[in-house]
């Protein structure tokens, strides 16, 4: 049998890798290792959320902006293994000395075997076996091959927001 989580990060894998429309040879995959959460508003969700992700960058013709896909796996917020599949745009908006600033969003699915019950029920929000779908808004900061991110996810109920923290290794 086939497990999600390693047909998530298939994907990923097998994502383009096309060459920078500028001619710039530059980074096009990057590894990416999810910190944790803060699930504000919230004392019952599990913050600690560690989780590694492989993802593939590729340009538009717009300079400064670039597709993306991300695939990998998480310690969610319900105690439980999720693996994740999202894709999205970001958008460069400017740089201070050697740190480049982006603005992302993204849309994918998520595993969520306690929450995808919960969203159906009370909301309608469909799921295909415990996967469901998500969507995300970030800020990073990349110093060389290193990224720092912060990315929010739409919260619900008790929640007022959710901020998960993360960093990618380009290569």
């Amino acid at each position: 049998m086939v497990r999600p989580g390693a047909l998530c990060l298939l994907a990923a894998l097998a994502g383009p890798g096309l060459a920078r429309a500028d001619g710039i040879v530059g980074p096009d995959r990057y590894v990416g290792v999810i910190l944790g959460s803060d699930h504000i508003g919230s004392a019952h969700l599990n913050n600690v959320n560690p989780g590694l992700t492989y993802g593939r960058i590729w340009p538009t013709a717009r300079p400064g902006v670039n597709y993306f896909v991300e695939g990998g796996v998480f310690y969610n917020s319900y105690r439980e293994i999720s693996p994740l599949l999202v894709a999205g745009v970001a958008v460069d908006v400017g740089s201070i000395g050697p740190v480049r600033f982006r603005v992302g969003v993204e849309a994918g699915t998520a595993y969520y075997k306690t929450l995808a019950g919960e969203l159906k029920r009370d909301y309608g929000i469909p799921n295909l076996g415990g996967f469901i779908p998500i969507v995300g808004l970030s800020l990073s900061a990349q110093v060389r091959q290193t990224e720092f991110r912060l990315t929010t996810v739409p919260a619900g109920r008790n929640v007022k927001a959710i901020i998960n923290l993360s960093v990618a290794q380009h290569f």
